[in-house]
């Protein structure tokens, strides 16, 4: 990318090259430091090349060979013209400002440093932007009804969000990667208890029902809540994923899991058998 300043007739210290359309003849001139602005005007354009004889061109290592222009003291620099015919019919004296991305350069223009590629800020940056799915919370009995004591209840979460998530960081001199794969989601049945799971869980029905229960994932609830039967407990699923990262350049590693979490109401009551009939 260029970047131009504005350049002054007189007086003024030459720091960069600006180029700009208007109507006046070639001419070169020298300020106060010695520097040397020469300007073209042929064809309703204006070609302005600023260097120092003392110092060597304003740009560095700009040989006019490669496209640059040169003085009888073999100084060299480069070639720019924009196309501004707003300017060429202002009427000003002097260049004005070139606005970037709009001049056309022939020769060699120093390139701007690349910025310095840090894979683990990156990384950093790009987990920060990670949008992961919330626990989709699946029970039976189905959320609403009441799971009955010493009766095995079933937990899940959707299968279709336990795949991995990636999200990609990137400067002009590389990329990171960074995937969080899901780990495992530990579910608060609010009884006091704690059930980990490393898979989604396995969605009831009745041609998977087990007497015993969820064959991965489930609960049994041996006594009821503080507020009596039918009182609502909060189950929570915790979801933790492991994250990594990977660089263009061949390095990576590992960073803090993340989390999501969900949480519902669910009743839990219990069946009082009553006998009324001894055989």
């Amino acid at each position: 990318m260029l970047t131009t300043m504005p350049v002054r007739r007189r007086g003024t210290l030459v720091l960069g090259i600006a180029v700009a359309i208007f109507l006046f003849p070639a001419r070169a001139e020298a300020d106060d430091s010695g520097f040397i602005t020469s300007t073209d005007c042929t064809g309703g354009s204006c070609q302005v090349t600023a260097h120092a004889p003392s110092r060597g061109p304003v740009v560095p290592d700009t040989p006019a060979a490669a496209g640059g222009s040169s003085d009888e003291d073999g100084e060299s620099g480069p070639s720019c013209v924009t196309p501004d015919m707003e300017f060429a019919q202002s009427g000003k004296e002097g260049p004005m400002e070139v606005p970037l991305g709009v001049a056309r350069c022939e020769g060699v223009i120093a390139p701007a440093a690349s910025p310095e590629f840090d894979p683990g800020a990156l990384a950093e940056q790009a987990r920060a932007m990670m949008r992961l799915p919330e626990p989709d919370i699946g029970t039976a009995p189905p959320l609403g009804k009441p799971r009955f004591v010493n009766l095995p209840s079933w937990m899940w979460v959707d299968a279709a969000d336990w795949e991995p998530v990636s999200a990609t960081a990137s400067v002009s001199a590389g990329s990171v990667t960074v995937v969080a794969s899901p780990r495992r989601v530990v579910w608060d049945t609010g009884d006091g208890h704690e059930v980990v799971c490393e898979v989604s869980g396995t969605v009831f029905s009745p041609r998977v029902y087990r007497e015993e229960g969820s064959p991965d994932c489930g609960h049994t609830y041996t006594a009821l809540p503080p507020g009596g039967a039918g009182a609502t407990v909060d189950l929570v699923a915790v979801w933790e994923w492991a994250v990594s990262w990977s660089a263009t350049d061949g390095r990576g590693g590992e960073l803090a899991d993340l989390t999501t979490v969900s949480t519902v109401a669910v009743p839990v009551s219990e069946i009082h058998a009553v006998v009324t009939d001894i055989r």
